[in-house]
């Protein structure tokens, strides 16, 4: 637009340039007439030049001026309209944006939902593991009441050993004193067996002597054979076995 201004100002320039050669020409043809005119104004024709001259210098000045504000005028133009863009954009991007917040309004509340549901998820895992806590201390309870449980059988168990031992012993040192009491009492029973006889064996020379037996007195001597009789009392032995 501006750059059409420019052009007609320099067609308007040219057509007063041409114009004042025109008058130029015309006034040198006047001035051929001849020299019986009178009166005549000679500097005229250089005023009205002078005159133009001036206006066309004017117009000149005019033409840049208004050449410089057309291109100031084009500056500002050209800033107002990127102005005017950049609003435009930032319009359109706020439209967009607007446009967009219906759907953003609906993700919040999908998230909300969402979180929602999260949030019971995690009261559910939390339960549940308060239960598994519980539980693992029930197992652990139980293992150690099994844990115990076999300790105590290991120990009842050891008693038992211990007790089988010593009733091993105890039945062994029994039969020993036993065994030692049945020897003192055929060590004794040998005893007065050998007395017996010595006395059998006087009794029999005496007889073969005199032919007759001596009385003795019985209280002084001890049981005969037949009277002694070997008593083994192994009740208690029998009640301590089967206890």
């Amino acid at each position: 637009m501006f750059g059409t201004l420019r052009d007609k100002f320099h067609s308007v320039q040219e057509g007063i340039s041409a114009s004042i050669r025109g008058l130029t020409i015309s006034e040198s043809a006047k001035s051929k007439k001849p020299e019986n005119i009178r009166n005549v104004n000679y500097n005229a024709g250089a005023d009205i030049l002078h005159r133009y001259q001036l206006q066309w210098n004017e117009l000149h000045e005019l033409a840049e001026e208004n050449a410089r504000n057309a291109q100031d005028v084009d500056s500002i133009v050209a800033a107002i309209h990127e102005k005017l863009e950049h609003e435009w954009k930032s319009i359109f991007c706020l439209n967009n944006t607007l446009s967009v917040i219906p759907k953003v309004n609906d993700t919040i509340k999908n998230l909300m939902n969402q979180i929602g549901t999260l949030h019971e998820m995690f009261e559910e895992v939390e339960h549940a593991l308060f239960e598994l806590e519980d539980l693992n201390e029930m197992l652990d309870l139980q293992n150690r009441q099994v844990d115990h449980r076999f300790q105590l059988t290991l120990y009842k168990e050891n008693k038992v050993s211990e007790l089988n031992s010593a009733r091993a012993k105890l039945a062994s040192e029994h039969s020993e004193k036993i065994l030692k009491h049945e020897l003192k009492q055929q060590r004794t029973l040998r005893e007065r067996q050998a007395t017996f006889e010595e006395a059998f064996k006087e009794e029999l020379n005496q007889y073969k002597a005199t032919g007759s037996i001596p009385k003795t007195s019985r209280s002084t001597e001890g049981p005969s054979l037949d009277e002694i009789v070997l008593e083994t009392d192994s009740s208690d032995f029998d009640a301590f076995l089967r206890s």
